[in-house]
C-alpha cells in the first residue's frame, strides 16, 4: 500500500469551486456504511432538495448522496468533524457544475441552473449540500443576523463578456480582503450587471463565464480577476472577460490525453477567513485566465490536470498533476510536470467481470479545504502506472467505482490519505479479493473515523462493509434498488448472553455499556450481490474483545473523529482483530487448479495496542461451506501467515468459500467466512 511519507494537515480555509463538467462520475467519496438510495428529485425551485445519506460506516470520510432541485445527484464526503471536504457528480453524463465554499457551507449548482439562480427562480441556499448533510436549513453566503456595526454601500459590478458585450450570465466570487467575515458571497451577474451591498473596504473578485454550442457542449471558458475599493459612497467597478487571454496548458513527460482540468482560487483576509472558487471542466475547449496581482490579504491558486495515455500506449498510464502557487497569478499559464517531481504508483484493478467504472485522486494543498473532482473512465481489469505530483504540502486520497453508468454506480471504494514525494515508487491493489467486512487502517495522514472506540462508557463500533487486500481501502454496499443488486446485512452486539444491539442494514452502533471491563462479541452477516461481480457474495464475521471505561483521550485529536458526533474527547481505541487476504490470483480474480497460496496478515484495529497474534487457521470449501478442507498454515511472525492447499480439478469453474480464524495474546478472536471468495480457473 502507499506509504505515508509525511504528516500533512489542511488549514481550515473555505473553498468555492465554480464550474465542473463530469466526463465520468466519481466513485463515492467515502466508502463506508450501508447503501442508501437517493429519493426522487424535489419538484420546483422552492422545494428542499431530496436527500439520502449514508453515515453508518467507519473509514476516512463519510458520504451523503444528495439530489438537487434540478434532479442532478451529487455525492459529498465529510471529515470527522462533519465538514464537507469533497464532492463529485454521480453520473457519467457531461453535466456542468459550479461548487462554492465559504465558512462551513458548500454549494453545488449545475450550470444549467445559473440563469434561474440569478433571476431568483432558485435560491443558493437550496444547493447548500453542507446543510443537507447535516439536516439543517440551507443558508446563503454572507447571510445571518445583521448588526449595525458599519454602514453599507451599494457596489455595482459591470461584467463585459469575451466579445465585448454585457455578459448575459456570469458567476462572481466577491470577498472583503481586509476582513472576510464582513463580506464574502457569490452573486450572479445578469445582463452585464450585479449589485451588492457591502461595507467600506478593499475587495477582490473573480468572474466566470462560458460559451456553449447548440448541443450544450462547452466551446470556451474564461476567468477574469479584479479588485475594487469601497470608501464612503456607492461604487461602480468593472471586470472585463476580454482580459482573460492566457490559455491554460500542462505538459507531461509522456504523451497524454487531457481528461479534466481544475482551477482553484482562494482569496481573503487570511488563510482562516476567505472564500475559495474553482473551475472543474472536461477537456476539448480552451480555458483562459486574466492575471491577478497579489493585493491585500492572501491569494492562492492551483492548476490541476488529469490525463491518460493514448490508445496506442503499450501499458496504460495516468497523470494526476497539480501546480499550486501563492500571491499573484501571472500571465504564463503553461505548466510542465517533470519526471523527478512525480511519484509512481504501479496500480492493479482486479475484476472478475469485464466492466467500466471510474477513478479519481483528490490531491489537496494545505490551504485547500474543499475539492471537486471529475471521475476518469476506468476499464477493468487493468494494470496502470499512475504518476502523481509529489510534495509535503499535498495530501492525497483516492476513490474508485467498479461500475458506472448514467443510471447507477456500484462497487465504490476509497483509500486512506497519503503524502508522496517525487521519485517515490509504490504498489497499489484495488478490489483484490476476497472482499470482506473490516475496519480500514489509519495511514497517519488526514482525517480518520475510528471504527472501534470507547468514549467513556459508550462503545462505538462502525465497520466498513467491504475491504480489499489493501488495509486502508474500504467500500460500501451497493444501492439495493439497482436491478440485479442485493444488499442486506445484520449487525449484532452481545455482552455474554445479553444482546445489546440488533440492527438490519447497519454496520455499527453507539451503545452505553458498564464501566467495568467486560467481554463483548460482534456478529455481522452480509449479502452483497451485484451485476458487476460474482465473487465475495456473502460473509459471516464474528469478533470477540474486551473493553472498559475510557475516561481519557488516546487518539490524535487533530485528525480523528469518534462516535456519531465525531468528538474525540475521552476516546480510546478498542482492539479488534482484522484479517487481510492476498490470494495468488490473476487480475480476473481466478485462482489455479492445484496448489494455492494465501498470504494472510492479521492486524489490530487502528490505534489499538499491537499485542502478539498467537494463532490463525485457514479452511476452504468447494461446496459453499457444507464441508471444509483445512489448509496448512505457516506462522511467519508479526501477524503474518501463509496458507497452502490444493484445488481439485473438479473445482474448476466453481467458487471457493474461505474461512479464517485468529486469536491474540489478550484472547481477542476473529472468525470470518467469505462465500464465493474466489473462482477456480478452468484448467
Amino acid at each position: 500500500m502507499p506509504a505515508a511519507a509525511e504528516h500533512s494537515t489542511s488549514a481550515p480555509r473555505p473553498r468555492r469551486g465554480r464550474r465542473a463538467a463530469a466526463v465520468a462520475a466519481l466513485a463515492a467519496t467515502a466508502a463506508v456504511g450501508t447503501a442508501a438510495a437517493a429519493l426522487p428529485a424535489a419538484a420546483g425551485p422552492t422545494v428542499r432538495p431530496a436527500l439520502s445519506t449514508d453515515q453508518t460506516g467507519a473509514g476516512h470520510a463519510r458520504t451523503a448522496s444528495v439530489t438537487l432541485p434540478t434532479g442532478d445527484k451529487v455525492i459529498v464526503g465529510t471529515d470527522p468533524q462533519g465538514r464537507v471536504r469533497t464532492a463529485h457528480p454521480a453520473s457519467t453524463a457531461r453535466r456542468t457544475y459550479l461548487t462554492q465554499r465559504y465558512g462551513d457551507d458548500t454549494y453545488v449548482v449545475p450550470a444549467t441552473a445559473l440563469h434561474a439562480l440569478g433571476a431568483g427562480s432558485y435560491r443558493l441556499a437550496q444547493f447548500d449540500v453542507s446543510a443537507l448533510v447535516a439536516g439543517r436549513p440551507g443558508v446563503a453566503p454572507g447571510s445571518g443576523t445583521a448588526h449595525p456595526d458599519f454602514p453599507m454601500r451599494t457596489a455595482t459590478i459591470k461584467v463585459t463578456d469575451p466579445q465585448g458585450r454585457p455578459a448575459d450570465d456570469a458567476s462572481l466570487s466577491v470577498v472583503n480582503v481586509d476582513d472576510s467575515r464582513k463580506y464574502a458571497a457569490f452573486p450572479e451577474a445578469l445582463h452585464g450587471e450585479a449589485r451588492i451591498s457591502v461595507p467600506d473596504g478593499h475587495y477582490a473578485l473573480m468572474a466566470y463565464y462560458y460559451t456553449a454550442d447548440d448541443q450544450g457542449e462547452l466551446t470556451g471558458e474564461w476567468l477574469s480577476f479584479g479588485q475594487f475599493t469601497v470608501s464612503g459612497t456607492a461604487t461602480t467597478t468593472a471586470v472585463d472577460l476580454r482580459r482573460a487571454t492566457h490559455e491554460v496548458s500542462v505538459a507531461t513527460p509522456k504523451p497524454a490525453e487531457v481528461q479534466g482540468i481544475d482551477l482553484t482560487w482562494a482569496r481573503g483576509a487570511s488563510d482562516d477567513y476567505g472564500l475559495q472558487s474553482g473551475v472543474s471542466t472536461y477537456a476539448g475547449h480552451p480555458v483562459r485566465l486574466s492575471t491577478s496581482p497579489a493585493g491585500v490579504g492572501v491569494q492562492h491558486f492551483s492548476v490541476h490536470e488529469t490525463a491518460t495515455s493514448p490508445d496506442s500506449a503499450a501499458t496504460p498510464y495516468l497523470y494526476d498533476v497539480i501546480f499550486p502557487s501563492d500571491r499573484a497569478i501571472g500571465a504564463n499559464q503553461h505548466y510542465r510536470a517533470t519526471a523527478g517531481s512525480l511519484a509512481t504508483l504501479n496500480t492493479s484493478y482486479y475484476a472478475d467481470e469485464k466492466r467500466t467504472g471510474d477513478s479519481v485522486w483528490f490531491d489537496s494543498p494545505s490551504w485547500e479545504l474543499f475539492q471537486f473532482r471529475l471521475g476518469i473512465p476506468l476499464p477493468q481489469p487493468m494494470r496502470r502506472t499512475e504518476y502523481l505530483t509529489g510534495g509535503a504540502e499535498l495530501t492525497y486520497s483516492a476513490m474508485m467505482d467498479a461500475e458506472m453508468s448514467d443510471e447507477a454506480f456500484g462497487g465504490t471504494f476509497q483509500s486512506g490519505s497519503y503524502v508522496f514525494r517525487g521519485g517515490q515508487h509504490e504498489r497499489v491493489d484495488w478490489l483484490r479479493g476476497p472482499l470482506a467486512p473490516t475496519i480500514p487502517a489509519d495511514t497517519g495522514v488526514g482525517g480518520y473515523f475510528c471504527g472501534a472506540c470507547r468514549i467513556d462508557d459508550t462503545l462505538s463500533i462502525a465497520l466498513a462493509p467491504v475491504g480489499d487486500s489493501t488495509p486502508d481501502h474500504s467500500g460500501y454496499l451497493d444501492d439495493p434498488s439497482t436491478p440485479g443488486t442485493v444488499s442486506t446485512s445484520r449487525f449484532q452486539l452481545f455482552s455474554g448472553s445479553t444482546q445489546l444491539a440488533d440492527g438490519k442494514d447497519v454496520t455499527g452502533v453507539d451503545v452505553a455499556v458498564p464501566a467495568a471491563r467486560g467481554n463483548y462479541r460482534i456478529s455481522y452477516d452480509q449479502t452483497r450481490k451485484a451485476p458487476w461481480t460474482a465473487q465475495s457474495t456473502s460473509s459471516h464475521s464474528e469478533w470477540t474483545f474486551s473493553s472498559a471505561h475510557s475516561g481519557r483521550t488516546t487518539v490524535p485529536t487533530d485528525r480523528w473523529g469518534c462516535g456519531s458526533d465525531g468528538d474525540p474527547t475521552h476516546c480510546s481505541p478498542v482492539s479488534l482483530l482484522l484479517p487481510h487476504y492476498r490470494l495468488k490470483q490473476g487480475l480476473d480474480g481466478r485462482i489455479p487448479v492445484g496448489r494455492n497460496t494465501l498470504a494472510l496478515t492479521v492486524d489490530h484495529s487502528a490505534g489499538a495496542p499491537r499485542v502478539p497474534v498467537e494463532s490463525a487457521t485457514v479452511s476452504v470449501s468447494f461446496d459453499d461451506g457444507r464441508t471444509w478442507t483445512r489448509a496448512k498454515v505457516s506462522d511467519l511472525g508479526a501477524g503474518n501467515f501463509r496458507a497452502h492447499w490444493r484445488n481439485p480439478a473438479a473445482a474448476a469453474g466453481h467458487q471457493v468459500t474461505l474461512k479464517v480464524t485468529a486469536s491474540d495474546s489478550t484472547h481477542a478472536t476473529v472468525t470470518q467466512i467469505v462465500h464465493a471468495a474466489a473462482t477456480v480457473a478452468q484448467s
